[in-house]
């Protein structure tokens, strides 16, 4: 078990109990491009804790992309080489959803690594080993970089300097990812978002992913009401849209930096509930994008706290009703197959 102090919410699986919903489209492919796996003080979510969730939501969940959170880092040896101990981590965890024994789904079919990009030129051969050690399943890089002013603004148990997407050995790191045709997974704040873009026009072969949907501050001085904050949001990502190597995960709402407060309730919300509190990011990200460089994504298990894996999806269905089949298709599992290269879905409409 680790002991990692983070500002999620506490997942309460009595209280999401209260509410369940039968799967909407439950024939829609799904790959879920974005969650976590860890064994914390705070609660264990691993193999059997996912596939749980996975089978009984109810929804087609065929694939997934596990993202770094600092899970089972090497105890020794170099500071630099103890991330590579996540990624033999995940590759584990992927062996044993292939065996098929597990939700009939591919979990970690992709792996994205916390390898620090502050190494430079010098991540060379850890990233060699780590393509190795991962199966073959390596896919990126994320680095802690979300930073804000307002110290009530946390999300992360790791807080990074101001600016550290800016600094140049961090620009030679992520040249080095494109070379190796790795993409940079990226969780940064609204306020921060100039900072990528001006990374993206940079190094225009690098692969960005923004995670869950950029970042929008919904806590401190900032508010999620606020029209402000939600035109500096939606400036931010359009300057992003510019850039045609960058895409975007929608996701994150359980995050208590969004400013929700559905876990304050008695109940839990229903995907109406989310899907009209979430429709105005969704439009915007969307009409911004396009729906081919979008995809959704659970952020399992720290959105937990807020909602259940079933409404989640069921959610995202609501969101993206009007949408024609083949945006559908893009949004809940193309986009992801295609950013990270994902072969098991390749004949996915004749199964």
């Amino acid at each position: 078990m680790e002991i990692v102090t983070a500002p999620h919410l506490a997942v309460r699986n009595e209280w999401l109990a209260l509410h369940r919903e039968a799967p909407l489209q439950p024939e829609l492919p799904i790959i879920d491009a974005h969650h976590h796996l860890w064994d914390r003080q705070t609660g264990r979510y691993l193999t059997h804790e996912f596939s749980d969730d996975i089978q009984t939501s109810g929804h087609r969940v065929v694939s997934s992309v596990y993202v770094q959170c600092r899970s089972m880092l090497r105890r020794d040896g170099p500071e630099t080489l103890k991330p590579l101990g996540e990624i033999e981590f995940a590759s584990g965890i992927a062996a044993m959803f292939a065996s098929g024994h597990y939700a009939n789904a591919l979990g970690c079919e992709a792996i994205i690594g916390g390898l620090s990009l502050l190494a430079g030129d010098a991540m060379q051969p850890a990233i060699e080993r780590a393509i190795a050690l991962s199966g073959g399943r390596l896919r990126g890089m994320r680095n802690p970089l979300a930073w804000h002013p307002d110290p009530r603004v946390t999300s992360s148990p790791v807080t990074p300097p101001a600016g550290l997407a800016q600094s140049a050995p961090f620009r030679r790191g992520a040249a080095c990812l494109a070379r190796h045709a790795l993409s940079l997974d990226v969780w940064v704040y609204h306020t921060q978002l100039e900072e990528i873009a001006d990374l993206a026009r940079e190094i225009p072969t690098l692969q960005i992913v923004i995670d869950h949907c950029g970042g929008p501050v919904g806590v401190g001085s900032c508010s999620e009401r606020d029209p402000d904050m939600f035109q500096q949001w939606r400036n931010g990502m359009r300057r992003l849209a510019e850039l045609p190597n960058v895409c975007v995960k929608i996701s994150g709402f359980g995050m208590t930096v969004r400013g929700f407060h559905f876990a304050a309730a008695e109940t839990p919300p229903d995907s109406q509930m989310l899907a009209q509190a979430w429709m105005p990011w969704f439009e915007t990200i969307v009409s911004l994008f396009g729906a081919e460089r979008c995809m959704f994504a659970s952020n399992f298990p720290v959105d937990k706290g807020m909602f259940s894996y079933g409404v989640f999806w069921n959610a995202c269905k609501r969101l993206a009703q009007q949408a024609s089949p083949d945006e559908q298709a893009q949004l809940f599992w193309r986009t992801a197959a295609t950013c990270y290269r994902l072969t098991s879905v390749e004949n996915i409409n004749d199964q």
